[in-house]
């Protein structure tokens, strides 16, 4: 990644972390990054495109940081205690990442990123696996995503707690504890005291009822092309008015996903018209649209 991509992810971030991602202007990001609107455009296409690299980067830098830290001689467990607590470090190190995750929802309306996190979430997911089953074997595999839950609930929570004041936490106590807490999961599930609330009839079941064969939803455009009339036709403020044009865009894309949208991202995306008398038809045509139920 070359310096002035890095400086702009940097400095987005920091503005998103203070003003949130709707409320941060390209031209804001670019005077923090020291370059002119026009070099942010050569570097990315869109605020939505920066949202995504800023994952990517955060996400690699995580990793590489992983694999630098097995060493081939120790044991699986030592191994896997030595990337946790490089996950943690590194979670401490880029606090305003962290921050901006947390007090930002706007990437629920970002398609490419919410398959982005899915991917990584099914990462992580396989990675814990891994470790898991080279610690314990063969037998620990049905209990890995119980565990996977677990265990990055409890980082995640713990991370939370120190945002405020990041230098107070100590990546090995935490470290320590999570390890601690993930072998008495193991041995819990393994010895029968615990059962598992992911198997997979478990998963398959819930994730039948989060995206249920059925049906493509019938055409959307002409309703979509609707609300682009009707949106023209109000007095609203430019930046209103593209933001809006810019969730039409998102509703397009999950149109054209058929039986695979993202039903939860759809009614999201529809609740920020709900203000505006104007769309209160196009509105209803699109929940019996996409089979949404009602609030």
């Amino acid at each position: 990644m070359n310096e002035t991509k890095k400086r702009i992810i940097e400095a987005a971030i920091t503005l998103f972390t203070e003003k949130g991602f709707h409320g941060t202007p390209i031209q804001e990001i670019a005077v923090q990054a020291g370059i002119s609107k026009g070099a942010f455009y050569l570097h990315f296409k869109s605020k939505d495109a920066l949202q995504v690299e800023i994952f990517r980067y955060y996400t690699s830098l995580i990793q590489e940081e992983m694999e630098r830290a097995v060493a081939p001689g120790l044991s699986a467990e030592e191994n896997f205690r030595r990337q946790t607590e490089v996950q943690i470090a590194q979670m401490q190190r880029h606090i305003d990442f962290i921050i901006m995750v947390i007090r930002e929802q706007a990437f629920s309306l970002n398609p490419e990123l919410i398959r982005f996190i899915e991917e990584l979430r099914v990462s992580q997911a396989d990675w814990y696996r891994d470790q898991l089953t080279s610690i314990y074997g063969e037998a620990i595999r049905p209990y890995t995503h119980d565990i996977y839950v677990i265990t990055e609930g409890i980082k995640s929570h713990y991370m939370q707690q120190f945002i405020s004041n990041p230098q107070a936490l100590n990546p090995e106590t935490l470290t320590d504890l999570i390890v601690r807490m993930t072998g008495q999961a193991a041995e819990g599930f393994l010895g029968g005291t615990l059962r598992p609330l992911l198997d997979d009839e478990t998963l398959r079941a819930l994730f039948s009822g989060l995206f249920p064969e059925e049906e493509e939803p019938e055409d959307v455009s002409g309703v979509i092309e609707a609300m682009r009339t009707t949106l023209c036709g109000l007095a609203i403020p430019r930046a209103t008015a593209q933001y809006l044009q810019s969730t039409l865009d998102f509703l397009e894309t999950q149109a054209a996903a058929g039986a695979g949208a993202d039903r939860t991202a759809i009614n999201g995306a529809l609740s920020v018209f709900r203000p505006y008398p104007a769309f209160r038809d196009s509105l209803q045509e699109m929940k019996e649209k996409f089979a949404l139920a009602d609030e």
